[in-house]
């Protein structure tokens, strides 16, 4: 395992409570990301103007459609979005009889069927969120109940399968899908030692998985066959979200991070918390899984 400091530098200053999801748009040019306790959608351009477009409801997901269109996962559902038009279309009442709850992280296997979790709103970490599969026909089905806080949900481009942890378990799992998408094995990739707090996770074009671990501060890179930590990134933020490889060259690092929880004596040590960092690095971005019939 190898140890490297990247140059981070702020690409979005929005001072996202909790920034998560971020997701490069190659078609328009831009990273959508989220402030998901500020409920905003926020839009950053490369060498163009930075927004913020105002949202109902806390937001925990993006992932995009076929159509090109944005799915977003609210409090109370899913619905798509068009960024140029701001019509929006509601796909599902998931979770809207759960005032406690709302969505989290999600992202399409190579199917094209959208995987996303809820959980709960508190910051307790009570489990009383689940772990949802939307079918390319709209169903959406609960596959896993009692999940306390979703994330690291990832298709993998090269199996029925998806990558998926309950984040307090600090385990990254394997969960092979038969043809309808039913879980068929879980399979454990990878268990973290105490205090390393998985959270968001993307790949790289060589089908290794970057993950972002929330106590260190840190961004991992893992080998998905064997569960082996290739490498291991310092950043200049504790609670990082998510990471992943985009921009316009296509080998920028952006990560998102929270400013949440953190005392004014570690805000003013960590002045990038909330912001959208990036570096430029050696990997480039993995396989973009869109979620079909929307």
């Amino acid at each position: 395992m190898t140890h490297q400091k990247l140059d981070f530098t702020p690409r979005h200053s929005a001072m996202a409570l909790t920034g998560e999801t971020p997701l490069w748009d190659a078609a328009r040019g831009c990273l959508w990301w989220l402030d998901i306790q500020g409920q905003r959608l926020l839009q950053h351009v490369p060498d163009g103007q930075d927004r913020a477009i105002p949202l109902p409801t806390q937001c925990g997901l993006i992932a995009l459609a076929e159509s090109g269109r944005l799915i977003l996962g609210l409090e109370n559902g899913l619905v798509a979005l068009n960024p140029e038009t701001m019509i929006w279309e509601r796909l599902s009442d998931t979770e809207a009889d759960a005032p406690s709850r709302r969505l989290n992280d999600g992202k399409p296997d190579r199917q094209g069927r959208l995987w996303f979790g809820s959980m709960d709103m508190s910051g307790r970490g009570i489990p009383t969120g689940g772990l949802f599969r939307r079918d390319i026909d709209g169903t959406v089905t609960k596959v896993l109940s009692d999940i306390a806080i979703p994330n690291a949900i990832l298709g993998d481009p090269d199996a029925d399968a998806i990558w998926f942890t309950d984040t307090p378990t600090r385990t990254l799992e394997h969960l092979s899908l038969d043809v309808d998408g039913n879980v068929i094995k879980r399979k454990p990739v990878l268990t973290f030692p105490e205090g390393d707090h998985p959270d968001g996770m993307s790949m790289d074009s060589d089908g290794m998985l970057w993950i972002a671990i929330v106590g260190p501060g840190q961004v991992i890179r893992v080998d998905p066959s064997t569960g082996t930590i290739l490498q291991r990134v310092q950043l200049p933020v504790r609670r990082p979200t998510m990471p992943i490889w985009g921009g316009p060259g296509n080998n920028t690092l952006f990560v998102t991070s929270q400013r949440r929880f953190l005392t004014a004596q570690e805000l003013s040590e960590q002045p990038l918390a909330g912001a959208l960092i990036g570096a430029s690095g050696n990997y480039a971005a993995g396989p973009v899984l869109r979620v079909s019939g929307v």
